[in-house]
């Protein structure tokens, strides 16, 4: 990817400059040579019409570039062509690589496919063999290939036939890896290191031996590199007198005033990962770290292992304590405003309470549901409130006393009390300063929003702000009270709930540091009943916060989730409103827009008077005096300044040592797995032994993707799905994408012209999802000849794709003629030219996936009078929804539908398509003139089939298997990829890198746990051989649309008899 996308390049051996051959975008391999070495053999995903690499087909293109040729042998992983005899073919499919995922044996093991005579003839090898067999290729008559059937990955050789299997490599601890072949010798990768054998010696484990390389190189990617805070801060928070902040920034511990002095650097510089940084009342800065530590003379904590760090406001490579962390991976840490008290949430779903001077814990709280969460503290720190689960389907609010003594050395916490009484969740909860009441946030407001392409509603706008009165006499501030003309209310005289504001504001005024001399009272009795609603309307709101006399939240508005019309500039755009409701004016207005999460100082009549608010806006961050509205003059203010607000968190400059940083980063993934796998023995993985087999390879690393690879190597010793990970920093790449036609662009030789094969009409009124070409006003039809991009003409040697480079998304001029009109001269041709100007598209496989449903949706309504319909599901998130409800409310009347799950790359909505589709057909609204309508609406009398494959994966398996536990219909196919462990990309490590935990694990009433590493096996089996994607033959379709007419015919959807309509006589 020299230019920016990947490609084919060349170069000679010797060294010299690259020569690009391809303009596709999307080349993932390199697969080969032909017989002649006249052509690369490559892999691409340009004509794609499934995502995630499912769709990959092979090509070649000339050593001297020009017209890319598609390869005779369809959708492959790998090829290679016998160098004697017959020239025989071997392909592998499905998978590649055996060791991310080892000891795989779902549906998409890989498949070797020969052709022994290279006649088209393809059969498959090993259909029974229990193993992941992947990258076949030929040496002499033998056939090899890496399978782990015996345990760990080897090479293994057999006949053209698959007769005379044998082992020829005897690694234990690591898998084989890319074996590459001169015929003469084998050189493969194991654990880091090269080795070879000589196939044509008797095979053992002595006939393999370990290549001893010197390698003299600067090791450039593991110098030292800089960065800045402004791309990679993760976390802050803000000083308790608002005056500054603290962050962490790629794992590194920051404090930095807001706008002046020098940014400071706490804690050991690389190596370690710093996180959840906090402020303790007396200044010092708190966070958790994975630094060794020594706590005593005798005891050490392990570098595997997390613990509190305190630090001194100066910068110091040393913290002051080191406290050891309950069990767990710590979630959330609250700091109270008076004590040295720090309570935190862990992963193991309990609330503790920690000294942070003494390091002494009190277990305060657990759950059996989920993990407690949003504690804070009330303003004199005698009180936490929190959100807890109290089933799935209900949170609630708590309150706990934690009766501190004067100086906050001793605590003896109270029972945790539940103050609220929820509808649905009651979240996020807020002391008012004063503390009169708490705030939360709640969903209970359930007022329908109903749907405009179906019978249904949803409740995407339940959520309202409440407050709970904390003392029994205080009343209600939201209702009005009287006041004369002109004058605002807090300037008549006070009465009943203004009276308090009153009293609040002169107490403010007489007491210096009121905060600290605060003291919360609260009368448990009854409190849930003292609820109060905003008189605000309902919507998605995120997060409440009290100030003095005011309340501050943000409310987020309601998205549609594919949005074709957003801008690169959009992405990780925040679109909160940030609202205050002043009590006293009784008055609601915005004071911020963009707003992502919020934080304020505490109410502090200190130094720093003015309390203060942070706020993030995408990347950035900025800061007023809390409850003030954005300056109108300020709001589009870019500039870093006091009076922008805006941080300058360029002033954070990070140094990285990459070897370093490699080694915390492995060791944080392997304690992500040891904590959150979904089992506490890791399916009986020991994973202690894991590590140390790894770890032993991380000075071996001289790259970010070789850390990449060993995370995978070992979690894939894990041997369950989902375990992934991606992401993280790499050198940029520029990107100079191709601009897409939406078609297929054939050179034919005989005209020594680009014509316009297929035109790709795709959805033509949706911006961005279908050909540029199929334009109203574009006057190109198929057959037609492209004769130049941009005034320059295009030949075997100037492919258009050369042109298109950098002119994505752009406006393009074109020269087409007539594919039907003859060039007789260059006079006559410039008449028939035509100029043309296209908007090119970003990629092609939108407007291909929709040519490719169509053309599937025609074949199944050729049968008889249409009367069955077919839908596809491509996934089972936003895209997937989105198409069964496309294709299922158009065709529920349909006396049998097909629903086609191939290549579905799984998501979370299969319970709300299965919903559908199994609901009973109960009766019919019969009216006096039209047709009748289907009680329960949307309900399908017909019958079903599902047709899945090996690409049909994760909640694509349970849709699967859920369809056949319910019996809906048959499962025709091939066996499903077999994944069913659920994640939630919720960690990052210190360079963005998101790894993945197998959190849960699906059981079935019907299959239990087996669908996992299995798969769903279909009802009726039926393989794709290579020999009919060259055909363009789809013999999964087929057999299914035979077993839908078998099902009409043997079971036919009876017609509807109605019984005689009543009759209501008038008596005589």
């Amino acid at each position: 990817m020299e230019e920016g996308e990947h490609d084919v390049y060349l170069m000679e051996s010797s060294g010299g400059p690259l020569q690009r051959l391809t303009w596709l975008n999307s080349v993932t391999h390199i697969v080969g040579w032909s017989h002649d070495g006249q052509y690369i053999w490559f892999r691409s995903t340009h004509q794609a019409v499934h995502s995630h690499g499912s769709d990959s087909w092979l090509f070649q293109v000339s050593l001297n570039g020009g017209p890319v040729e598609s390869l005779p042998y369809g959708p492959a992983m790998a090829v290679n062509q016998q160098l004697s005899g017959k020239m025989g073919i071997v392909l592998g499919r499905n998978t590649l690589s055996n060791s991310r995922w080892k000891r795989y044996r779902g549906g998409m093991t890989g498949e070797i496919w020969v052709d022994v005579q290279n006649t088209g003839n393809f059969k498959r090898l090993f259909r029974d063999l229990q193993g992941n067999p992947v990258r076949p290729f030929w040496i002499g008559k033998r056939l090899w290939f890496i399978s782990d059937h015996e345990g760990v990955g080897n090479l293994f050789s057999c006949t053209a036939q698959g007769k005379e299997l044998r082992q020829e490599t005897f690694q234990k601890e690591y898998y084989v890896r890319f074996p590459v072949t001169d015929g003469k010798t084998l050189v493969y990768h194991v654990g880091g290191e090269l080795w070879k054998l000589d196939p044509h010696e008797t095979n053992s484990p002595k006939s393999e031996s370990q290549l001893n390389i010197g390698w003299h190189s600067t090791k450039t990617r593991l110098q030292r590199r800089f960065f800045y805070g402004d791309t990679y801060w993760e976390e802050t928070m803000l000083h308790p007198q608002g005056h500054e902040v603290a962050l962490t920034a790629r794992g590194k511990l920051f404090s930095m005033p807001l706008w002046e002095q020098a940014v400071r650097q706490h804690g050991i510089r690389d190596g370690v990962r710093y996180r959840l940084p906090c402020w303790l009342s007396n200044g010092n800065l708190v966070a958790i770290s994975d630094a060794s530590v020594v706590q005593s003379k005798t005891k050490k904590l392990s570098s595997i292992e997390e613990q509190l760090d305190v630090f001194e406001p100066f910068p110091s490579e040393t913290p002051v304590y080191s406290h050891k962390l309950p069990p767990g991976r710590m979630q959330e840490i609250s700091v109270s405003p008076r004590y040295p008290h720090l309570v935190l949430t862990t992963s193991r779903m309990e609330l503790f309470l920690m000294n942070a001077e003494t390091g002494r814990i009190y277990k305060l709280d657990d759950s059996k549901v989920r993990e407690i969460r949003e504690i804070v503290f009330s303003p004199d720190g005698r009180w936490l409130a929190y959100t807890k689960y109290l089933s799935l389907e209900l949170t609630a609010i708590f309150l706990l006393d934690l009766k501190p003594s004067a100086t906050g050395i001793r605590v003896k916490p109270a029972e945790p009390v539940q103050i609220t009484q929820p509808v649905r969740y009651d979240f996020s909860p807020a002391f008012d300063p004063e503390g009169r009441w708490l705030y939360f946030l709640s969903s209970r407001t359930f007022n329908p929003i109903w749907d405009t392409v179906q019978t249904g509603t949803s409740f995407s706008r339940s959520m309202k702000p409440y407050l709970l009165t904390l003392k029994k006499d205080t009343q209600n501030p939201f209702v009005p009270k009287p006041h004369a003309p002109g004058r605002e209310l807090g300037e008549s005289a006070a009465s009943g709930a203004n009276q308090e504001f009153q009293d609040a504001k002169k107490i403010k005024n007489q007491k210096s540091q009121a905060q600290n001399k605060i003291s919360v009272e609260i009368d448990l009795d009854g409190i849930s009943d003292r609820i109060v609603e905003f008189p605000v309307s309902e919507g998605v709101y995120e997060q409440i916060i009290g100030l003095s006399n005011k309340v501050i939240y943000s409310e987020f508005p309601l998205t549609g989730t594919v949005d074709d019309l957003a801008s690169e500039d959009d992405a990780g755009k925040d679109e909160g409103i940030l609202w205050i409701y002043d009590f006293e004016k009784q008055e609601i207005e915005t004071i911020a827009e963009n707003v992502g999460f919020v934080q304020t100082s505490l109410a502090d009549e200190s130094e720093n008077s003015s309390r203060t608010m942070l706020y993030s806006s995408g990347e950035k961050l900025r800061v007023f005096e809390a409850g003030v509205p954005v300056p109108e003059e300020n709001k589009a203010e870019k500039h870093f300044s006091r009076k922008s607000g805006w941080l300058d968190l360029s002033r954070i400059r990070i140094s990285v040592q990459y070897q370093k940083e490699w080694a915390q980063m492995f060791q944080e993934s392997w304690r992500l797995q040891k904590e959150f796998f979904w089992t506490e023995d890791l399916s009986g993985v020991d994973w202690e032994r894991v590590y140390q087999r790894y770890a032993r390879l991380l000075p071996r690393i001289g790259s970010r993707s070789e850390l990449s690879d060993l995370i995978w190597e070992m979690q894939g010793e894990l041997g369950t799905s989902h375990a992934y990970e991606y992401g993280g920093d790499y050198p940029h790449a520029p990107r100079y994408p191709v601009g897409c036609l939406g078609a297929d662009l054939v050179f034919d030789s005989k005209r020594r012209s680009w014509i316009f094969q297929k035109i790709y009409s795709g959805d033509i009124w949706k911006t961005n999802e279908h050909s540029p070409l199929a334009e109203p006003g574009v006057a190109v039809k198929e057959g037609d000849q492209l004769l130049a991009v941009g005034g320059v003409p295009v030949d075997e040697h100037k492919t258009p794709g050369e042109l298109l480079v950098h002119q994505a998304g752009q406006f393009v001029p074109l020269t087409v003629i007539e594919g039907n009109q003859k060039k007789k001269g260059a006079k006559r041709k410039a008449k028939e030219a035509r100029q043309i100007v296209v908007k090119t598209l970003f990629g092609e496989q939108k407007v291909r996936y929709r040519e490719w449903v169509r053309n599937n949706v025609k074949t199944v309504e050729s049968l008889p009078e249409g009367r069955v319909g077919y839908l596809h599901l491509p996934d089972m998130s936003t895209h997937g929804i989105a198409e069964f409800h496309r294709g299922y409310l158009a065709q529920v009347d349909r006396e049998g539908l097909i629903v086609d799950a191939r290549y579905n790359a799984g998501g979370m909505v299969s319970p709300l398509i299965l919903e559908k589709l199994a609901h009973r057909h109960l009766g019919y609204d019969v009216p006096r003139w039209g047709s009748p309508e289907s009680y329960p609406y949307h309900t399908l009398r017909g019958h079903l089939i599902v047709i899945a494959n090996q690409f049909t994966g994760s909640d694509g398996d349970m849709f699967t298997t859920s369809f056949r536990q319910l019996q809906l219909g048959p499962l025709v196919g091939k066996r499903t990829w077999g994944g069913v462990i659920g994640i939630d990309g919720r960690y990052q490590l210190v360079d963005g890198t998101t790894t993945t935990q197998p959190q849960y694990s699906i059981w079935f009433h019907h299959a239990g746990w087996s669908v996992e590493n299995h798969g769903v096996d279909p009802d009726i089996e039926v393989e794709d051989t290579p020999q009919s994607f060259i055909k363009n033959e789809d013999p999964l379709l087929a057999r299914t649309v035979q077993e839908m007419l078998r099902l009409l015919k043997e079971k036919p959807v009876q017609s509807v008899s109605y019984s005689p309509s009543p009759r209501r006589l008038l008596p005589e």
